[in-house]
């Protein structure tokens, strides 16, 4: 099974990801890891690099049709890979994929009609000419705007900066393109089922006169039956994660737990819940 994990800068699919790969090994299930773009990957790794730190110019010095294809190459490059260990039985689960240059380029179109003519070519260019692995399941993390916010005007460490040699991320520092490139993956989610958002934000679903502990079940409810909507029209197997909002009350849990069990009585489909 492949799966991608798609978000804004700063969203969490690091976490979540880390998430998943330790419930498949508690359950003996081998997963493969890659994250995109890959720095240490050679000829368009530290092209990629160069971009991102703006040695090539600031973000809209850049035609997005030749950054779209040097992050398309990188995944080309990797496909090979990726298809032996899908092979080999394994689950494979990507930060970032084709999705998230379709994001991050027609962000940079003012256009509605611009956007979608890079969007067909990048989906062509991608899964057409260089014939990469198609996921069985793509998640965008649709987080609080002024969770990324945050997290992206905090000062961010680690081994996985080291791309920017002391600078700054140049897709990272504009929060208006991470606003479009909200908006670009919101759209494409409504057009594409092989896109499903995740809305992490549960609060306009909020009422004045309920509590935490009880918007928290009736989003968890609602998104219950929209999950096995999902599967049922998708016809998805094999191992599906649900990262629910936590509920303090043990009876909220076991209410969730039986009306997933419940809606999805009819399925025709043998499932362990």
């Amino acid at each position: 099974m492949f799966i991608v994990l798609e978000g804004l800068d700063g969203a969490g699919k690091s976490t979540q990801i880390e998430l998943l790969r330790r419930m498949c090994a508690e359950r003996g299930i081998e997963s493969e890891f890659v994250h995109f773009p890959r720095f240490d990957a050679p000829v368009y790794g530290e092209l990629i690099a160069r971009f991102l730190r703006g040695d090539m110019g600031e973000v809209s010095q850049v035609d997005p049709y030749l950054v779209a294809l040097l992050f398309a190459g990188d995944r080309a490059d990797a496909a090979s890979t990726i298809r032996g260990w899908l092979a080999q039985g394994k689950v494979v689960i990507a930060d970032r994929y084709v999705y998230s240059n379709i994001g991050y380029q027609c962000a940079k179109l003012p256009a509605a009609e611009s956007r979608s003519r890079l969007r067909d070519w990048i989906v062509e260019a991608e899964y057409g000419y260089f014939g990469i692995p198609r996921p069985d399941v793509s998640l965008f993390l649709d987080v609080p705007f002024a969770f990324t916010e945050s997290r992206l005007s905090a000062q961010r460490e680690g081994d996985d900066r080291a791309y920017l040699r002391g600078g700054q991320d140049i897709h990272e520092s504009s929060l208006d393109l991470q606003r479009s490139v909200r908006e670009v993956y919101i759209s494409a989610a409504r057009s594409d089922e092989a896109l499903h958002v995740v809305d992490v934000n549960s609060g306009n679903r909020s009422k004045a006169s309920n509590d935490q502990e009880s918007n928290a079940l009736e989003v968890n409810l609602r998104a219950a039956e929209e999950i096995a909507r999902q599967l049922r029209l998708r016809d998805m197997g094999g191992i599906i994660v649900v990262d629910f909002i936590d509920m303090a009350k043990g009876e909220h849990r076991q209410q969730l737990y039986e009306h997933m069990r419940q809606i999805m009585a009819n399925d025709r489909a043998r499932h362990n819940i």
